[in-house]
Order: structure tokens, then sequence, then C-alpha cells
């Protein structure tokens, strides 16, 4: 089920009280339309009613898709700092409603989902699109380090963040994020990466287990939250 509760949120630009539906949970088998949204950018992106002003709030909910075996606790940026706790939180929660401490029937469900904790919406989107192309998130990260260490004049974690944006037949396309409002820089990586990574595990497992702790997938955990 999704859910939405009824917050007062200032308007970041005119400091307005604005009534937002803000989710609480989303369950993407039963709303794919939200899923869609959060593909898009568009969810929970509101104009002010005062001043007019498109704003997003950060996010703060849990995401399910059942068919597609997530469950994503989605923190705020803000959270970096804190993301042990959070991911710790996160995997309370799931073990409360579909873990160890659910019922059977709900452990069933959950014995098939991949936990995960992410902070932002890039990241959850990354973590979509990573899911729909079939790349799994631990080789995705693997395949960020490798592309780095062949560009000489790579922007650097920690001012920018580095998030799949896009996947088509050919290529990864990563996007530079960082605090500006412009466009972000986009960084075109052969698919063909991935590929290479799997086809050796044995070179590739210690950089697999860097880049996860827990259910924290992310190479630039510790960056990020610096």
């Amino acid at each position: 089920m999704s859910i939405f509760r009824t917050h007062s949120v200032a308007c970041p630009a005119c400091a307005t009280p604005i009534d937002f539906e803000l989710v609480v949970s989303v369950s993407a088998d039963r709303r794919p339309d939200l899923r869609d949204e959060i593909l898009a950018g568009t969810f929970q992106r509101e104009p002010c009613p005062s001043c007019g002003v498109p704003f997003r709030v950060e996010p703060q909910f849990t995401y399910i898709d059942i068919a597609r075996g997530q469950y994503i606790g989605v923190w705020p940026k803000a959270d970096r700092a804190q993301w042990q706790e959070r991911a710790a939180q996160t995997r309370a929660n799931f073990d409360d409603g579909m873990g160890v401490r659910a019922t059977p029937e709900a452990q069933r469900v959950g014995a098939g989902l991949a936990v995960r904790t992410v902070f932002g919406w890039p990241a959850l989107v990354e973590k979509l699109l990573a899911r729909e192309a079939g790349i799994d998130d631990r080789t995705l990260e693997v395949a960020k380090l490798a592309a780095m260490r062949g560009v000489e004049e790579a922007p650097l974690p920690g001012p920018f963040e580095m998030r799949l944006a896009a996947v088509d037949d050919e290529a990864l396309h990563f996007a530079w994020i960082g605090s500006r409002p412009e466009a972000p820089e986009v960084w075109r990586v052969p698919r063909t990466l991935i590929a290479e990574i799997e086809a050796e595990p044995e070179a590739w497992q210690a950089a697999r287990e860097a880049v996860a702790e827990g259910d924290v997938v992310d190479f630039q955990r510790e960056l990020l939250a610096a």
C-alpha cells in the first residue's frame, strides 16, 4: 500500500506554509504510476500556490517493489553523515514488516527482496534504473571506480555525486550532480564494462565487498557524508 500524510512544509522560495501530501511508503506493484513519477523527477514536486515557484521535498519513505525484488529505505541527503544509523533503521523496519519479526506469510514475500538504504532522489533513481537494466548495484559501483581510473580529470566524489541517470544498449550514462542549479555533466561509459567485471568475479571480489557495507551499496558513502 502507498501511504501519504499531510504535513505543513515551508516553500523554500517564499517561506509560505503549504499543506503537502508527503509520502510515507510507495508500493510500486500497486502504484506503478508513482515509480514512473520518481524516474521522471516529478514525484513530490509541486508549485508553491503563493509564489508559483516549483519545489521538491527531500525524500523520507519506504519504497517496495515486490515484482522487481526491491525494498529501499529512502532518506534525505542531509542524513548522509548518519548513513549507518539510517541503514540500521531501514533494516529494523524491514525486519518488523517483512523480515525476522514479521508473520510467516510476510517473511516469505520478504525473502525475495534486496534491502537497500539510499540518500536523496538521484540515489533512488539509480537503484531503480539499475534493477530495470538487470545490473547488480555492487557491480555498478565497481564499474564507477573502474571508469574513473581511466579518466585524468574526472569530477571528485564529495563535491559531486556520481549517479546513473540512464541506460541504453550501448552505454551507462552517469550524471555528476552538484549543488549548482545548471544541468549536471553527463559521462558516457560503455555498457560492456559491466560484462567485463562480471566475467572476472575473483579479480573484482574485493572491490565489490568494499563498495557495500550492510545495506548501503555506494562507493561514495563516506565521501558524500564528509
